[in-house]
């Protein structure tokens, strides 16, 4: 049985770690915004952004005599300024709404895949109950160790946008239902089911994968801040109002731009990242469909027995042995 991807120079499969899992490096997304500011807390990004659009917005007032000594002579100057921010504008604002809205509905629907995959791994470990006693425990224990490895291991490395195969754990699961020899109908009806759930995880956690990189294009936040620069700049060409008024203009409308920017951006790549989806539903699926304890009790009970953290209810080994011996027979009945 094999736990893992062959590599030049690894152990032979007999002697490998049955707990080691496979991660593929993947590298950093494209995107306008630097990487490392996709990491820091929403909140952060936020503030960032607005104020430094208010400083850009304001920076730009600097700019005021040179416009008051050219144009305050001109009497229509204001009306044709006023008539190029509202045309911006409203192009601006539809492009900065839709893009809103197309990232909003990806991160409902990546949220929406993430609760799928672990309920359907749920789907799995229940039905695994049907098999006899010896293969249930098999089959229980090393769902659950997948299940808490993927909270452990995979989500974290799929925030810093790392797609984690853990082929290890997974194979083992799959050649348990395999290879299984049914003795009767009842077990063969329990490994078709069974092994039909399998697969339907496997598709929702294959495109649970695809969706870490998937984000925003570049070319689409380059318009999106140049638009930002354009709908900021054109106010800087009135010159029929007081200081303190244009101030209020320009600063009001750049804290606006910069924290529904930061709206967008925090909404960008939902498995990556500081505003990532977190690996809640895993944890639901562990304490509510797997019978894994709540933080702060020992064990609970279930149809089978009691439940605790390290053993499967109505089993003899705990969950790191029958993961330990996935690739022997010998267990006990």
């Amino acid at each position: 049985m094999e736990f893992g991807v062959d590599v030049a120079g690894s152990p032979p499969i007999g002697q490998r770690d049955p707990f080691r899992c496979v991660a593929t490096a993947t590298p950093g997304h494209l995107s306008a915004v630097p990487g490392g500011f996709l990491h820091v807390p929403a909140w952060a990004q936020a503030l960032v952004l607005a104020f430094g659009f208010l400083a850009f917005g304001l920076s730009g007032l600097l700019a005021r005599p040179w416009f008051r000594r050219h144009f305050d002579d001109d009497s229509d100057h204001d009306e044709r300024v006023t008539f190029l921010v509202e045309v911006v504008g409203v192009f601006y604002a539809l492009l900065v709404g839709l893009v809103a809205v197309g990232a909003y509905d990806h991160y409902v629907e990546v949220k929406r895949l993430v609760n799928q995959e672990a309920s359907q791994l749920t789907t799995v470990y229940r039905a695994a109950q049907s098999f006899p006693n010896s293969r249930r425990c098999r089959l229980q224990s090393q769902v659950r160790n997948y299940a808490e490895n993927v909270i452990d291991d995979v989500w974290p490395k799929q925030k810093q946008g790392e797609i984690e195969e853990d082929r290890g754990r997974l194979d083992a699961v799959f050649e348990s239902l395999m290879f299984y020899k049914p003795q009767n109908e009842q077990e063969s009806n329990a490994q078709s089911v069974t092994l039909e759930a399998f697969n339907d995880y496997n598709n929702l956690r294959r495109e649970r994968q695809g969706e870490v990189e998937i984000g925003l294009l570049p070319v689409l936040y380059t318009v999106i801040f140049l638009g930002a620069a354009v709908t900021l700049g054109a106010t800087w060409g009135l010159v029929g109002v007081r200081l303190i008024d244009h101030m209020a203009i320009t600063g009001l409308l750049s804290l606006f731009i910069g924290v529904f920017l930061s709206l967008i951006v925090a909404l960008d790549y939902p498995l990556q990242d500081s505003n990532s989806i977190p690996p809640k539903p895993w944890q639901v699926a562990l304490t509510k469909g797997m019978g894994v304890p709540p933080e702060g009790q020992k064990q609970v009970s279930t149809y089978f027995g009691e439940s605790t953290a390290d053993r499967v209810p109505g089993c003899l080994l705990s969950v790191s042995d029958y993961v330990s011996f996935a690739n022997s027979e010998r267990l006990p009945e």
